[in-house]
C-alpha cells in the first residue's frame, strides 16, 4: 500500500544518505562510477541505431567507463583543463556519453542543443570560449557537421572540430577509443573535496543569439540532483530505463543517464532522435515488450502522443515506472495515457537547468497527489516569495514565486549581470508560481511570465487548456496572452489534434466557454493548428504562439481601419523580448504606428 507521504523519520534518512554521498562523491564520476564498479560485466547500455533496430549495440560497463577514461586522455593531450570547455553537439549514443563525462572528469562539458541554428551555435561557443567541438561526421540527418562545418573562423577560442560517429562505435576522429582500465581506481575512488566546486558541465538555458544564457554546474550540484532522482524513482541494478529526452538537457543527462549509470539501471536509447523520432512514438510498446523496459520518461507532450497509441496486446508488464517533467503534466493528458498504459501512476518531477535536474519529485511508494510536483528533495529548502515576503519552512504557504536553495543550486550563468538577476537574498528565483500544501507538496501554477493579465485581472493559463483538454480529440492545449487595445492582452487558445481527429474551432470555442466558470479566463479566441510548435525536450514553446497571437491581432485591427495592406510581422527578440515589425507606405505609416502602439507591444516601424 503506498503511503500517503513521506514521514520525518524518511526525510531525515534521505536527507543523510545524501549528505554522505555528498561527502564520499566530489565529482559526479565518483557517483557515476559506483554501480560499474559493482557490476562491471553487466550490460550499461543498449543502443538502437534507429527504434526498428534489430542488431542493437550492447555495451558493458567496463568498456563504458574505460572509454570515459580513455576520453579524459584524449581531451588532455588536447590541451583540455579544468577550466577548458568542450563543446557537444551530438545526438543521445554511447559516444555522447564517454564525450561528456570524459569531458567533465578534465576539462568543461557543454552539450549543446541540437537544434540551434549555425548562428545559435557560434554564439554559444563565443559565450564559452570553447576548446574543442564535437559533431557528427558528413552527411547525417539533422545536418548538424554541415551546420558548423568551417566555423572556426567564426570562432577564435575553437582549436578544432572533432568527429564522432553516431552507429554506437566510441570514436574520435577516426581513432576507436580502448577501454582504459585505469578507471577502476580513478573513478570513484577521489578524495579531494575542491572538486565538488568546480563547474564541470555547462548547458544553455536561455537566448541563443544575443545574449546566450549558459548555466554551470558544478560536480557537488550534479551530484545531488542525480541521487534524488535515483532515490525518488527507485532506479536500482538489473533493470532498463529508456533514455528518450536530449543529453543536453538535464532531464536526459541527469535524471536518466548519470541515474542509470550510478544505479547499474541499463540505459535503453532506442535511437538518436529519441521521443523525436515519431517511428519511436509509433512503435512505442512493442519497443517496450520486446526489451523490457522497466522504467521511461517522457514530457507531457510525449505521453499525450503515447496515449493514442494502441498497446495492440503488447506484454507491457515489465514497464513499472513513468516519470516527467519539463512542464506539469494536464490530468486529461494523465488519465488518457494511465488508461493506454493500464499503470498506477505517473511520476512528477520539477526542475530546471539551474538545479542540474530536478527538486522535487513523486516518490517511490508514496502516492502522488493530483497536480502535485511531489516533495522536496533532500537537502533542499524551498520558499514562496509573495508580495516581497519570504515565506519558508511552515506550510501551507500563500500563492507566490518558488525560490530555492540547497546542494543542486547552479554557480550561476557565464555573464555575471544575468546570474545577479537569478538570486533574491541568497535564493534562486525559478520564475514559477506555485504553492505548497501543509505536508509540503508543491503544486505549479504556471511561469510568471505565463500569466496572461486582462485588465488588471490575472489569469492562469492552464485553467484555459485544462478545459480544451476535455474536448473530444484534443491532443495538446496551450493559452496564452493576445494584445488587445483596451485590456492589455486577452486570452487566446491553441490546440491541436489527435491522429486523424477533425477538431472543429467553433464547437471547441463553444465548449471552453461553458466550462470555464470564470468570465475573464474565457478565451477571446481559438485557433486549430496542424502542429504544436514544442522545444528540443518537448514542451510546449509559447513564446512562438505569443507570436502569432500577436500578429493576428495587429493584423485585425489594421484591417478593421481598412489598413489591410500594411504588413505586421510579430518577432521575439531574446535582448528585446517580443515586438511588431510593421511595414508601410509613407503615408500609411503614422496611422498605422498610433493604432498598434495602443498594444502593450514594441512596434517598429519600416517604410
Amino acid at each position: 500500500m503506498l503511503k500517503d507521504r513521506l514521514s520525518p523519520a524518511d526525510e531525515a534518512a534521505r536527507d543523510k544518505e545524501m549528505q554522505e554521498t555528498l561527502a564520499a562523491c566530489p565529482r559526479i564520476l565518483d557517483l557515476i562510477a559506483r554501480g560499474p564498479l559493482g557490476a562491471p560485466d553487466a550490460e550499461a547500455a543498449i543502443y538502437l541505431r534507429s527504434p526498428l533496430d534489430p542488431s542493437p549495440v550492447v555495451i558493458s560497463n567496463d568498456h563504458l567507463m574505460g572509454c570515459v577514461k580513455a576520453a579524459e586522455t584524449y581531451f588532455r593531450a588536447q590541451g583540455i583543463g579544468r577550466d577548458d570547455p568542450v563543446a557537444v553537439l551530438l545526438p543521445a549514443c554511447p559516444a555522447t556519453v564517454v564525450a561528456i563525462f570524459g569531458a567533465a572528469a578534465c576539462g568543461i562539458a557543454e552539450p549543446l542543443n541540437l537544434l540551434f541554428t549555425r548562428e545559435a551555435i557560434v554564439a554559444q561557443l563565443n559565450a564559452i570560449k570553447a576548446k574543442l567541438l564535437l559533431a557528427p561526421p558528413p552527411g547525417m540527418p539533422g545536418g548538424l557537421y554541415e551546420r558548423i562545418e568551417g566555423l572556426q573562423r567564426e570562432v577564435p577560442s575553437l582549436k578544432r572540430i572533432v568527429i564522432v560517429p553516431l552507429d554506437g562505435s566510441i570514436a574520435f576522429d577516426g581513432e576507436v577509443l580502448q577501454p582504459d582500465p585505469a578507471w577502476r581506481d580513478d573513478y570513484g575512488q577521489s578524495t579531494d573535496m575542491r572538486e565538488a566546486d568546480r563547474v564541470a558541465v555547462m548547458l544553455p538555458t536561455g537566448g541563443t543569439t544575443g545574449h546566450p544564457k549558459v548555466a554551470r554546474l558544478t560536480n557537488r550540484a550534479m551530484v545531488a540532483s542525480t541521487l534524488s532522482s535515483r532515490m525518488a524513482l527507485d532506479f536500482h541494478r538489473g533493470e532498463r530505463a529508456m533514455i528518450t529526452l536530449p543529453l543536453f538537457h538535464v532531464g536526459g543527462l541527469f535524471c536518466t543517464t548519470a541515474n542509470c549509470l550510478s544505479a547499474g539501471t541499463t540505459m535503453f536509447i532506442p535511437g538518436p532522435a529519441g521521443a523525436r523520432d515519431p517511428a519511436l512514438v509509433t512503435h512505442f510498446w512493442k519497443i517496450v515488450e520486446t526489451y523490457r523496459v522497466n522504467i521511461a520518461g517522457n514530457v507531457p507532450t510525449t505521453l499525450g502522443a503515447l496515449a493514442d497509441v494502441p498497446v495492440a496486446g503488447s506484454d507491457i508488464s515489465s514497464l513499472r515506472v513513468t516519470a516527467t517533467g519539463a512542464s506539469v503534466c494536464p490530468p486529461e493528458i494523465e488519465r488518457r495515457y494511465l488508461a493506454t498504459w493500464g499503470g498506477p501512476c505517473i511520476q512528477q518531477l520539477y526542475g530546471m537547468t539551474e538545479l542540474a535536474g530536478a527538486i522535487t519529485h513523486d516518490v517511490h511508494g508514496v502516492k502522488p497527489r493530483a497536480e502535485s510536483v511531489g516533495t522536496r528533495n533532500p537537502l533542499v529548502e524551498l520558499a514562496i516569495l509573495e508580495g516581497g515576503r519570504l515565506h519558508t519552512g511552515r506550510w501551507p504557504s500563500p500563492i507566490g514565486e518558488l525560490l530555492t536553495r540547497g546542494p543542486q543550486v547552479f554557480a550561476g550563468y557565464v555573464d555575471s549581470k544575468q546570474t545577479e538577476e537569478a538570486f533574491h537574498d541568497g535564493w534562486l528565483r525559478t520564475g514559477d508560481i506555485c504553492r505548497i500544501d501543509a505536508d509540503g507538496f508543491v503544486y505549479i501554477m504556471g511561469r510568471a511570465k505565463d500569466v496572461i493579465i486582462r485588465g488588471g485581472h490575472n489569469i492562469d493559463p492552464r485553467a484555459i487548456e485544462d478545459a480544451a483538454l476535455q474536448f473530444p480529440g484534443v491532443a495538446l492545449a496551450a493559452a496564452v496572452g493576445r494584445p488587445d487595445a483596451y485590456a492589455g492582452e486577452v486570452p487566446m487558445l491553441f490546440v491541436s489534434a489527435q491522429p486523424g481527429v477533425h477538431v472543429d474551432a467553433q464547437a471547441l470555442a463553444a465548449f471552453v466557454q461553458d466550462n470555464i466558470p470564470e468570465p475573464p479566463a474565457r478565451p477571446r479566441a481559438v485557433s486549430v493548428i496542424a502542429e504544436m510548435p514544442v522545444t528540443p525536450v518537448g514542451k510546449i514553446f509559447k513564446p512562438k504562439l505569443r507570436e502569432i497571437a500577436a500578429g493576428e491581432a495587429a493584423r485585425e485591427l489594421l484591417r478593421l481601419e481598412g489598413l489591410s495592406e500594411v504588413s505586421v510581422d510579430a518577432i521575439t527578440d531574446p535582448s528585446r523580448g517580443l515586438y511588431l515589425s510593421v511595414k508601410a507606405s509613407p503615408e500609411k505609416a503614422e496611422t498605422a504606428e498610433r493604432l498598434l502602439k495602443k498594444f502593450p507591444v514594441k512596434v517598429e516601424l519600416r517604410t
